[in-house]
């Protein structure tokens, strides 16, 4: 398998950044998986919050105890602040790894070039 297919692969399926470290990018993969990291621990940070409000909500009688009053609460969209933070701390994720996988391929095909 070439190199810029196995880092492209790295980036994709391990985590964001793996391709660069496997190519000897380092500081690019650690920007790369740094960036992943903290945009995911936003997110996750978030759902656990928002759990833990609902969760306290429904022991204080403010939600029912049914499925579809849990349900309305659950998929109620952020706002303000929170829906900003929500939208860019994704947007950070997804480009940490499409970027990722794409510069991973590219440097790696250069490397193949060299190679062969």
């Amino acid at each position: 398998m070439k190199i810029a297919i196995k880092a492209a692969l790295l980036s994709a399926i391990v985590c964001p950044g793996a391709g660069h470290f496997y190519l000897k990018r380092q500081a690019v993969g650690k920007l790369i998986f740094v960036t992943a990291i903290a945009a995911l621990t936003y997110l996750t940070w978030h759902a656990y919050f928002r759990a833990q409000l609902i969760s306290e909500q429904i022991l204080n009688g403010e939600i029912p105890l049914q499925l579809n009053a849990i349900l309305s609460a659950i998929t109620q969209a952020p706002v303000g602040d929170v829906a900003t933070g929500i939208n860019v701390a994704s947007a950070a994720f997804i480009l940490a790894w499409g970027i990722g996988v794409a510069d991973a391929y590219r440097i790696g095909r250069q490397q193949d070039h060299k190679q062969g």
